[in-house]
Order: structure tokens, then sequence, then C-alpha cells
């Protein structure tokens, strides 16, 4: 009988570790930020992109009418590739590179014109 409780703990013990782990490599984090022209007035409706380099999944937003933006749900401890673009606006630096180690990542883009 002993053994048997025994062997019930060692599962039961086996399952919360495996549970653990798994909920440590399901952290996830979020990228926000903002696009703005030079004058730091938001651009709406920029096409902010990004690319996990890891997996080459790709999400996509537009940015709202204040110019922000938000990812969430992202894994972290991966590279992310972040680039915009808009019909209006160009940009010297439309693209950053973010590793992504942190909880959360804030971002801003500023354009030429």
């Amino acid at each position: 009988m002993k053994f048997r409780s025994f062997i019930l703990a060692a599962v039961f013990l086996s399952f919360a570790v495996v549970v653990n782990v798994r909920a440590q490599l399901d952290i996830s984090g979020t990228i926000t930020g903002r696009v703005v022209t030079a004058h730091d007035k938001g651009i709406r409706r920029a096409c902010v992109r990004v690319i996990n380099l890891t997996t080459l999944e790709t999400q996509t937003r537009l940015t709202n009418d204040f110019g922000y933006f938000r990812f969430n749900n992202l894994p972290i401890l991966n590279i992310y590739f972040v680039a915009v673009n808009s019909k209006s606006y160009w940009f010297s630096f439309p693209s950053q590179v973010v590793e992504f180690a942190e909880l959360e990542r804030n971002l801003t883009f500023i354009s030429d014109n």
C-alpha cells in the first residue's frame, strides 16, 4: 500500500513539473509602439508588420487614429523583425530588429516628412 502511495505521489509530482515547465515555455509578451511624423503627430493607418525570425510567422496591424499599434501573445526569447510603411509618409529607418527577452517592448517609428 505504501508503494502504491509512493508511485501515485511520484506521478503527481512529475505531472506538476511538466505543467510548470510547459507554463514557462509558453510565456508571451507584447510589442507596442507608435508611428509618428517628424513633428510627433500620430500617423493613422500605417501598416506595421512583425515577423518572428525563428518561425517566420507574420502578423500585420494598422495603426489607430493616434498612430499606436499593439501585437499581443508573442512568444518571448525569439527575435522579431518589425517594419512599418505608409502610403503618405516615408521612413529612413522603416524597420527594427527586436531581441525579445522581456514581457513588453515599446517601439517608435518616426517619418522623415
